[in-house]
């Protein structure tokens, strides 16, 4: 807004009255990344280790994340349930009971379905998959205490930054919740089991895509499946002439570091980013001289989990259509909005 001696006017800076400028916003988020984020990871940090902030970094993420895909609201009545999953994660990992506990938070989630609460109901599920395993109940109490409470932190930091209270998800009748809770929890529950019968140290890496890319269908970017599937294996690749020529370790470092910004760089570009990331990851904790096996390894462990994403949908998406035509889900008393057509959940790509 200009003023009458051509100046600019100070309610105008952001481009609408009242509201801050893109500088004052970044310092916004700056302070609240130092207070709500930094402070308290490094606390923990110091009183317990990479234990405890591990479990605040899981615990801000997910409250963060979960206010967005389901609410501030939502993420509330979820923080003691994601503390819990946090908990039981840590004291089964990684193990055939951990494979359990997964299958089961999966089913949980799918069923949520039913009430448009499956983005929410991910939330437990990501908790339980990236634990730090610990040797006693009440250790793995600690570490699922910390959790919830900083769901907590996360959702107060998503609502500073106006995330909404309730976000509906879709819903779905009876049988195809019930379909939906089978095929996910089934694809989450395989994928953690493949990872524990090959007696692998991380499996947590063949569940992980499962998770995060029904994240990305839920949000409308179903085309990641395909990107980061290619992301994968051209990071892994990469990491082959490194091995071959097997520098020295401050080197593999440095380089580790140098792809890490250029993914950051180029996230829009979300192969390009993945394939970076996993060839950054990889050479970062690949043990001296192991760079190639640890990419193999990686590599097969991430595609292996998008695979059985992919099956689980292409089963997924016939049976919720033929359930959602047989059954379908009746429109709630009082909507002005007109009737639509049966929910596909899964819509083909």
């Amino acid at each position: 807004m200009t003023g009458a001696n051509g100046g600019v006017d100070s309610a105008g800076v952001a481009g609408v009255p009242g509201e801050p400028s893109g500088s004052r916003r970044m310092i916004h988020i700056l302070g609240a990344v130092l207070v709500v984020v930094v402070l308290p990871v490094a606390v923990l940090y110091l009183l317990l280790g990479e234990f405890g902030s591990r479990a605040m970094v899981i615990g801000l993420l997910l409250g963060v994340l979960g206010s967005k895909l389901g609410g501030t609201r939502r993420m509330l009545y979820l923080a003691p349930a994601v503390g819990v999953a946090g908990g039981l994660g840590a004291i089964t990992a990684y193990d055939w009971s951990w494979v359990v506990l997964l299958a089961v938070l999966g089913v949980i989630a799918g069923a949520g379905m039913r009430f448009g609460w499956l983005p929410s109901l991910l939330m437990p599920a990501f908790a339980a998959t990236f634990p730090v395993a610990t040797s006693s109940p009440g250790q793995a109490a600690v570490y699922g205490a910390i959790v919830g409470i900083a769901t907590l932190y996360g959702v107060v930091l998503a609502r500073r930054f106006q995330a909404p209270q309730v976000v509906e998800g879709n819903r779905v009748s009876v049988p195809a919740a019930v379909g939906v809770a089978v095929v996910f929890g089934i694809a989450l529950g395989g994928a953690a089991a493949i990872g524990v019968a090959l007696g692998w140290t991380e499996p947590y890496w063949v569940p992980e895509p499962v998770l995060l890319l029904l994240v990305y269908i839920l949000l409308g970017k179903r085309e990641r499946v395909r990107q980061k599937a290619l992301g994968t294996a051209i990071g892994a690749i990469a990491v082959v002439p490194v091995a071959i020529a097997a520098p020295p370790t401050w080197a593999v470092y440095l380089i580790a570091t140098v792809g890490l910004l250029l993914a950051v760089a180029t996230y829009k570009t979300y192969w390009l980013y993945y394939a970076l990331f996993t060839f950054s990851l990889v050479l970062a904790l690949a043990p001296p001289g192991q760079a190639g096996a640890e990419a193999a390894h990686r590599g097969f462990e991430i595609l292996a989990g998008i695979a059985i994403l992919v099956a689980g949908l292409a089963i997924l998406h016939p049976l919720a259509t033929w359930l959602a035509k047989r059954y379908p889900e009746p429109e709630l008393a009082g909507r002005d909005e007109p009737a639509k057509s049966p929910a596909q959940p899964f819509p083909p790509s």
